[in-house]
């Protein structure tokens, strides 16, 4: 799969924009990062020399062959077969950028036509002592063209409590987030409280059954409330489908339907387990009794869209009560949000409304089986097949046909593409945004794409080319099948459960004097890192295969590796004690390995910017993967606390302490908590 790569970043400059003189107030925090000056140094040198654009020629700036050569590469064949300047001019500007901004850490040399810049260990670790005395950390980049980006995601149904595929819809949405605002971007993350349909109308008929206050009950039964209202909802779906089905098979004789009617009614056992036998039987005699159960969950539906009590107070209890809990699983996770739109507002401030207004006047309205809708068809056929740069935004292939867009059934309720349009153009216009990501599964790729072509047909350009469909895969369990219609579910909050207590085993064999409380914490903290870093460590369009295993594996390619190698750094930071900076005896970081250290670490801002400007967190996820088994394995014979050498015992102690900043830098942008001991 090709990078992901957002419109209007630019992925080639990721970090060309973000540079200011190294001088006083004006300094930005990249400023303080050596690696990040000289290549911005050289990207400057040869751009001015040559009269190119900086961005293409950061992008032609690479790594060498072989390590020997150097840590910088540039091909610069190219500008000397065209004339703008000898392999020789092109050094010498270099080299004369290099004195003027006073980076005296890199070496020029030439390799043929490629010239090769080596950064110089025992000058460039003064300039890293420096920075890290006085600013303790490395920061991104800031770009200079920051943009206002909404980022929408996880938005779960307010009907039961959050999965695994929320989990990693949240741990990304969560992570861009992160790391956009990281880069100098505004950022505004909102939730979408979907409670405007059948699925919350059907929990809703289960609670007005009842005749209960569900967060209340919730809570005096201790139970969580989304489980609560999960519960009601699978155990009144189910028996409303039983209760069809009978009926179908009364009426047709359909004897094959039988298999499938015993199927719901072990559905319905293991239902009755699960939840306050009392609200079961309740639930079973009130359904059984009423003639068209459907008939009344669409009356509700109905109402509750139409604002009109006592359905509006009741459907919003019901989606409160379950937010409650998935609010607590997100405050968890690590997850918090800048606002939770309801899509009910947006049905009763009239916002639907006029956007169907607008729509009737576009002349790509139609009528489409009997209801308003607009004509994609039309659309594309008149204005993208004519207009190639429009529909490179959209990316359709051509030949590919999509249906009209229905904006209102026959009943006067809309669909939910309808309202995700007027959503649309209320977060454009909420946040005056540039652009809107939305953190969805790949299954919604049809919507998405109706979505934007029905907002262009419209008139709503800039928003349909401005409005990104960020989608991933499914997240699976090894041998589960799942449906949360049946209350078949495995929550978040059970696999955060069962790290949890898989990691507290560990902890606690390892810190038996620690108290329990602290145990508990950091196995929170280590189940945290490992869910989280396993949704993002594969790529969004690449499915996941959740283990539990894997995802606490200490010994490799996880979150809790992470964490144990930052726990480690600080491990030997606390035993030496405070660097002495001034006491490095800077030759001693010529040593291949401890060079080859430093270099690695030094690239954490460009790295982390880029993962930014591609919007692909998983280049940051291998690189710091990369960065601690690079640590781990140095460690392992290059010893600190016993180094007899005074100062080269301070110099390996700096590069315990960069490596750590860098650590904790990613971690904190991937959202995962540090941890001092494990």
């Amino acid at each position: 799969m090709p990078p992901r790569v957002s419109n209007n970043i630019n992925h080639d400059a990721f970090m060309l924009d973000g540079f200011k003189q190294y001088n006083g107030d004006t300094e930005l925090a990249m400023a303080k990062d050596p690696y990040t000056r000289l290549v911005e140094a050289v990207t400057s040198a040869i751009a001015e020399k040559v009269g190119e654009d900086k961005q293409k020629i950061f992008y032609l700036i690479g790594k060498p062959p072989r390590e020997e050569l150097g840590d910088l590469s540039f091909p610069a064949v190219r500008y000397e077969k065209r004339g703008a300047a000898t392999v020789d001019e092109l050094i010498q500007a270099i080299t004369d950028k290099l004195e003027e901004e006073g980076i005296d850490y890199a070496e020029v040399s030439r390799a043929g036509a490629y010239i090769n810049i080596k950064i110089l260990a025992e000058r460039a670790i003064k300039h890293v002592a420096n920075m890290l005395k006085e600013y303790q950390r490395l920061e991104l980049p800031k770009t200079e063209n920051p943009q206002r980006l909404v980022v929408e995601h996880t938005s779960a149904n307010p009907i039961h409590p959050m999965h695994m595929g929320h989990a990693r819809n949240a741990t990304i949405g969560d992570t861009l987030s992160r790391l956009l605002r990281a880069r100098g971007h505004l950022v505004n993350t909102r939730f979408y409280v979907d409670d405007v349909g059948k699925q919350v109308a059907v929990a809703a008929y289960g609670v007005r059954i009842l005749g209960i206050d569900p967060l209340e009950e919730a809570e005096k039964r201790g139970i969580k409330p989304d489980e609560f209202i999960g519960w009601i909802y699978a155990v009144t779906h189910t028996l409303v489908d039983v209760k069809m089905l009978k009926k179908e098979i009364e009426e047709s004789g359909d004897k094959s339907l039988r298999d499938k009617l015993d199927d719901l009614l072990l559905v319905l056992k293991d239902l009755e387990e699960k939840g306050p036998r009392e609200y079961f039987d309740r639930l079973l005699e009130h359904i059984g009794r009423v003639e068209d159960p459907e008939k009344e969950i669409s009356e509700l539906m109905v109402r509750y869209e139409r604002g009109e009590e006592p359905e509006k107070g009741l459907v919003r209890r019901v989606a409160e009560t379950a937010l409650v809990g998935i609010q607590a699983t997100l405050d968890r996770m690590n997850v918090s949000f800048d606002a939770w739109d309801w899509e009910s507002d947006l049905v009763w401030s009239s916002r639907v409304g006029r956007l169907i207004e607008e729509a009737k006047k576009s002349k790509y309205f139609t009528w489409y089986k009997g209801a308003e809708a607009i004509d994609i068809p039309r659309f594309v056929k008149e204005v993208l097949s004519r207009d190639p740069d429009l529909r490179k935004y959209f990316k359709l292939p051509r030949g590919f046909e999509i249906p009209p867009l229905i904006l209102r059934r026959s009943d006067g309720t809309t669909l939910y593409t309808t309202r995700d349009m007027a959503y649309t153009i209320y977060k454009f216009e909420a946040w005056s945004a540039d652009k809107v990501y939305n953190v969805i599964g790949a299954d919604q790729r049809l919507a998405q794409l109706q979505l934007r072509l029905a907002l262009a047909a419209i008139g709503y350009v800039r928003e349909a080319v401005n409005l990104v469909h960020y989608d991933y895969e499914l997240v699976t369990l090894p041998g589960k099948k799942l449906s949360s219609r049946r209350g078949r579910i495995i929550t978040l909050d059970n696999i955060l459960e069962e790290l949890k207590a898989t990691a507290w085993i560990e902890v606690k064999k390892r810190n038996p004097d620690k108290p329990d409380k602290w145990i508990n914490d950091t196995a929170e903290k280590i189940a945290i890192g490992a869910i989280r870093f396993k949704m993002i460590q594969t790529s969004a369009p690449k499915p996941i295969v959740f283990s539990v295993e894997k995802a606490l594996d200490l010994s490799e390619n996880s979150g809790p590796y992470l964490q144990y190698t930052y726990a480690r750094a600080s491990s030997i930071l606390r035993k030496h004690g405070p660097v002495n900076y001034e006491a490095i005896r800077p030759g001693s970081c010529n040593d291949p390995d401890r060079r080859r250290l430093l270099i690695e670490a030094l690239r954490f801002p460009l790295t982390a910017a880029k993962a930014a400007d591609d919007l692909a967190p998983e280049q940051l996820a291998v690189y710091l993967l990369r960065l601690a088994d690079m640590f781990n394995s140095w460690y392992q014979k290059d010893t600190v606390i016993r180094e007899p050498d005074p100062g080269a015992r301070e110099c390996k102690a700096l590069l315990v302490e960069l490596v750590r900043n860098v650590i904790g830098s990613g971690l904190d942008l991937l959202g995962i908590p540090v941890l001092e001991r494990m």
